[in-house]
């Protein structure tokens, strides 16, 4: 029994694999897309979320901040003039 594809119809069906592929391809871009604004959209809301209290309270916000900094340059300085034995298990005795 032969095969009776001919080399026209081989390339018909090629073609109408591609067209198919770039239909998905197309669509598949474009739920890719609406994804993408869905998670902007996301973010945006989340950042407003964070923003909107700072607006109504900056002296609180400013306030913690400051203390934050504060916090963080003690630690420092602390972890800077900090006396340490030469070998953890020194710690522990």
């Amino acid at each position: 029994m032969a095969d009776n594809t001919t080399p026209a119809r081989g390339s018909d069906d090629l073609a109408a694999e591609v067209a198919k592929l770039k239909r998905e391809i197309a669509n598949l871009k474009a739920a890719l897309a609406e994804r993408a604004d869905d998670i902007a959209q996301g973010a945006a809301r989340a950042a407003d979320v964070v923003v909107q209290p700072i607006r109504n309270h900056p002296g609180t916000a400013g306030m913690l901040f400051g203390g934050l900094v504060g916090l963080l340059a003690g630690l420092a300085i602390a972890q800077a003039f900090e006396q340490r034995p030469n070998h953890w298990y020194d710690r522990y005795r």
